[in-house]
């Protein structure tokens, strides 16, 4: 059973009880594919129209203001609303809700019974991290959603995060997607050389390797903001499928300070967030965060509680919520928070191959 609530995934500092004798078991994943099984070929879209013009209403003067709108198939425009799509374009108040909601009919069913969501659940993709450990905690790999990994420095997160851009390139026999990966970095954490380390870790003998990591550097929110806009047009005509935001809440964190701007920060980062979600949901992209943690006031003396940043909107937003901390030369992750993961525990550790596998004492 997945865990409960969504809360802001607040923590005790420290190893917490139990995590060798859940190791040692392994999760009880459910449903799906088997949790030994590296990946699946992800699921072909619908045969409905694709084209703007095929959408009965979408005219040729409608599409062209669509597409200055930013909005160029019809899987795009079924994820806005027509409120959206007023003040995106300059269609009418009528008009913006005709084609929103065609688009929808086109796109998305209207009722699945669970037998039927399970199997496309079952079609949809799945990517291994290179790490069995990791791969076995999330029952199978990384699926579509946003896989949210919170630590403090060192933890391995941004390791985690290359180490995806590289398994997403491997055939789907060896766990990958044959695909291309988006790595929005707010940080300077973006090294090609690591890159190149990693590959040769992973068995990725492809000259080619890095050309297939598009890398772009974001130097604050607004420019985040213009990185995932570029990161939809790449994931629709370059063949992206994981897409990486290292850290999420860095800039928003800088630039929003203050309890005075508390409101608008939130905001700011919902709709960051809305806008991954709905790259998840329309092109079954992998997405993969990192947020940082924040110290809280002891309140029992000696225990140094620790929290996500980003409050419950990143709560609420993220799909998949896995906690790292550093433990004796190692790394150890823990699910925190799913709606189908059990909250479990593994470890790894990071070295010049990547992020390996470590045996439990």
């Amino acid at each position: 059973m997945g865990s409960e609530g969504r809360g802001d995934g607040e923590r005790v500092g420290g190893n917490g009880g139990g995590g060798r004798d859940r190791l040692k078991a392994g999760p009880a994943c459910q449903g799906g594919p088997d949790a030994d099984q590296a990946a699946m070929i992800g699921a072909e879209p619908g045969d409905g129209v694709e084209e703007l013009e095929d959408l009965a209403g979408v005219g040729s003067a409608t599409a062209e203001k669509l597409r200055r709108a930013g909005i160029s198939t019809v899987r795009d425009l079924a994820a806005f609303s027509a409120r959206e799509l007023e003040g995106l374009s300059e269609l009418s108040d009528g008009k913006a809700e005709e084609v929103s909601r065609r688009a929808r009919e086109a796109v998305f069913p209207k009722v699945l019974s669970a037998r039927e969501y399970m199997e496309r659940r079952r079609t949809m993709p799945r990517l291994t991290t290179g790490s069995k450990n990791l791969d076995r905690l999330l029952c199978g790999g990384l699926e579509p959603g946003i896989t949210e990994l919170i630590g403090a420095y060192g933890t391995g997160k941004t390791q985690i995060c290359l180490q995806a851009c590289l398994t997403v390139q491997l055939t789907p026999n060896r766990g990958g997607l044959d695909g291309a990966a988006f790595y929005i970095d707010t940080e300077d954490t973006f090294k090609p050389e690591r890159l190149e380390e990693i590959a040769r870790g992973i068995g990725l003998e492809d000259d080619r390797a890095l050309d297939r990591v598009f890398g772009f550097r974001a130097i604050n929110s607004d420019h985040q903001f213009e990185g995932l806009r570029l990161a939809q047009d790449y994931v629709r005509e370059r063949g992206v499928k994981v897409l990486i935001v290292d850290s999420l809440t860095a800039h928003f964190r800088n630039e929003y300070q203050g309890r005075e701007n508390l409101v608008s920060r939130q905001q700011r980062l919902n709709a960051f967030i809305h806008q991954l979600q709905r790259l998840t949901t329309l092109h079954d992209t992998i997405v993969l965060v990192t947020n940082q943690i924040l110290d809280v006031p002891e309140v029992i003396p000696g225990v140094k509680p620790m929290k996500p940043a980003g409050g419950n909107v990143v709560a609420h937003g993220s799909t998949f919520r896995l906690w790292l901390e550093r433990s004796k030369g190692r790394t150890r992750v823990n699910v925190i928070d799913s709606p189908k993961h059990p909250k479990w525990s593994t470890y790894v550790a990071l070295s010049e191959r990547g992020v390996v596998d470590v045996e439990e004492e």
